[in-house]
């Protein structure tokens, strides 16, 4: 059981953070929302292109691109490899473990091949499309545009990649 003493010590130090003129002080470091156009890091991915949020259903502008899904991804104890789904060409190239060409079979789909180290890999995503996070909920779309978590209401059903300008 705390004592009197430890009780009131420690309501004061939680009085003490909430009342700081910078709320989060010593809490949480503030959050900055990217502008349109700036580059992000995509986990185990490095190239393509970023894709625009579009608006969503609450007229919500201010979605922030939160991954790009290249195709599909697997784990090996050197490093995450992604080939694209579609040609099989590697996507993450500084990655040395990584063979690189891994196309999936039209029969079995897509498989972790053994990688450059002579290690098995484990699937971890096979995906194509991206993802946009807004104040009523992230959406997620697939390569054609069409949105994959349809329970989430503030999400435009069909919202195709479109690249940014500056973008190849």
């Amino acid at each position: 059981m705390f004592k009197h003493s430890s009780l009131v010590a420690l309501v004061a130090l939680a009085v003490t953070a909430f009342a700081s003129p910078e709320p989060w002080h010593g809490i949480v470091p503030p959050l900055h929302r990217r502008l349109t156009g700036q580059n992000i890091a995509f986990s185990c991915y490095g190239g393509g292109g970023d894709c625009e949020c579009p608006t969503d259903l609450t007229g919500d502008s201010n979605g922030v691109l939160i991954n790009v899904y290249p195709g599909y991804q697997c784990a090996y104890p050197g490093g995450a490899c992604t080939w694209d789904d579609k040609t099989g060409a590697l996507e993450n190239t500084a990655q040395t473990n990584c063979p690189t060409s891994a196309p999936c079979s039209t029969v079995s789909g897509c498989q972790c091949p053994i990688d450059n180290n002579s290690d098995t890999g484990v699937l971890i995503n096979q995906f194509t499309g991206y993802q946009c996070a807004y104040v009523h909920g992230a959406c997620t779309w697939d390569y054609t545009g069409a949105l994959q978590n349809t329970a989430q209401t503030n999400c435009p059903t069909v919202a195709k990649c479109a690249q940014l300008a500056g973008d190849s």
